[in-house]
């Protein structure tokens, strides 16, 4: 024997609000800020397999958003991580340098949409391949923080480097998404955009 229409109502909006807050939480989860471990299981290291084409390979596997992390594993007083300008990069001119991290591992925030670019400070290791490049674009949502490793201590700014105040992020663009942002990727506020709909259609009955 089937309820009262109230009784079925009240089942409808119940069902509804459950499916807003699913759908809610999958849209949160996958807007999340992450943190990459440079390198995979090779880790930051001189003269990587494959040499010069390593880390790019490694970068073309990944997109990295504002907020992200980027993870730099390797032992202190081998091997460094330095911030440098795309020319100073290019040159390998690894002493003139925005930011470096001296021990490892190094936890180094993805703090504004733009190029980043990394070496090591050792002798001979930028020319080995020990070198990387990276795009940021758009933003992770900054509420949930780091999602795949366990933070990793050991982010030790150099003395006398030119470290400058990181620009601020943007905010997330205006529903509708655009066409070009990728689905894993959609706005935070996208899921408030869902709730917003339900609450209208709830309050039709």
């Amino acid at each position: 024997m089937q309820g009262s229409p109230d009784a079925q109502m009240a089942q409808l909006r119940n069902g509804a609000t459950l499916v807003v807050v699913v759908v809610a939480a999958v849209f949160l989860q996958s807007t999340k800020a992450e943190e990459f471990e440079v390198g995979g299981t090779t880790g930051w290291t001189s003269f990587p397999p494959g040499g010069d084409s390593f880390y790019s390979k490694w970068v073309a596997n990944f997109t990295f958003k504002v907020n992200d992390t980027l993870a730099f594993n390797f032992e202190s007083g081998s091997h460094s991580v330095v911030e440098l300008t795309k020319a100073n990069y290019d040159k390998c001119e690894v002493n003139d340098n925005i930011k470096a991290y001296n021990r490892g591992p190094a936890r180094v925030p993805l703090d504004r949409p733009g190029e980043f670019y990394f070496s090591c400070t050792f002798s001979g290791h930028c020319s080995s391949g020990q070198k990387l490049s990276i795009k940021v674009t758009g933003s992770s949502s900054p509420a949930e923080g780091p999602s795949t490793t366990p933070p990793a201590s050991g982010s030790v700014p150099s003395s006398g480097s030119n470290e400058g105040t990181p620009s601020s992020q943007t905010h997330p663009p205006a529903i509708p998404t655009p066409p070009n942002v990728s689905p894993t990727h959609l706005p935070a506020t996208f899921p408030l955009f869902l709730i917003t709909i339900a609450i209208n259609f709830l309050s039709q009955f």
